[in-house]
């Protein structure tokens, strides 16, 4: 028979393992893709996985003390885990006029059973012009978000605040299916081992949204960006997504 006490020692355990390799915050984006008009009086919710860089990577691997494997390797290591990173994304669209929609969004580092310790959010807008079926919504939003200083974090620690624009240029084939353009360009201020350093992020992706099944909406997306931190540190960041929406 199972111990009854197994389940009150396992999650505190699984907590703490979650600190001890936490991550730093993923800089997800294109925050905002407006593929479409979208709905005029109905809220939109959707939540997945995005990938994007960890920007503070390259000042974590020049301060402290960090492995051979863990330090900032740039276009060498595009998909290693210290500079690049998934995580879950959460997102609602909060229409106000027909054209002109608020977005608002929550994103946690991929680690199992919960998003440890990495977290951000982000608001911002989106402006429609178009038609139904070809339009384009330029969009502004500011993020924050931090891993609370936990030393042992991959590409960190580290906290970043900033903003984004994106101008999505989308077109719809038939009803429930957008495909769409979306170049972006981010800057951030980082904070890690108690300096600070500008960056900028650039990229676009190409996205797909469609109905399937049960969800009203889903999301596909890739491409890629550059990252650039401080003056030296730059590199290659593939871009891939997958969200669900209702």
């Amino acid at each position: 028979m199972p111990h009854p006490a197994r389940p009150r020692v396992v999650l505190p355990l699984a907590l703490a393992l979650g600190v001890l390799a936490g991550c730093a915050p993923t800089a997800v984006g294109p925050m905002v893709m407006r593929l479409g008009p979208g709905a005029a009086e109905q809220r939109i919710l959707q939540a997945g996985i995005r990938s994007g860089p960890r920007l503070s990577a390259p000042i974590a691997g020049t301060q402290g003390v960090v492995s051979v494997d863990e330090r900032f390797r740039g276009d060498d290591a595009s998909f290693s885990t210290q500079q690049w990173g998934l995580a879950f994304d959460a997102a609602m669209t909060w229409p106000l006029t027909e054209r002109l929609h608020l977005h608002t969004g929550i994103q946690g580092e991929m680690f199992l059973p919960l998003p440890v310790p990495g977290y951000g959010v982000y608001a911002g807008a989106s402006y429609y012009l178009g038609s139904e079926q070809l339009g384009v919504a330029p969009s502004f939003a500011l993020r924050g978000a931090s891993d609370f200083g936990i030393t042992s974090s991959k590409g960190g620690p580290g906290s970043m605040a900033g903003a984004e624009a994106t101008c999505a240029f989308s077109f719809s084939p038939e009803p429930g299916v957008s495909v769409g353009l979306v170049p972006f360009v981010a800057v951030h201020t980082l904070a890690s081992h108690g300096t600070s350093q500008g960056s900028l992020y650039y990229g676009g992706v190409v996205a797909a949204r469609f109905t399937w099944r049960w969800l009203d909406t889903l999301e596909l997306s890739g491409g890629f960006g550059r990252a650039k931190v401080g003056n030296s540190a730059s590199w290659n960041v593939p871009i891939v997504g997958v969200r669900g929406g209702r």
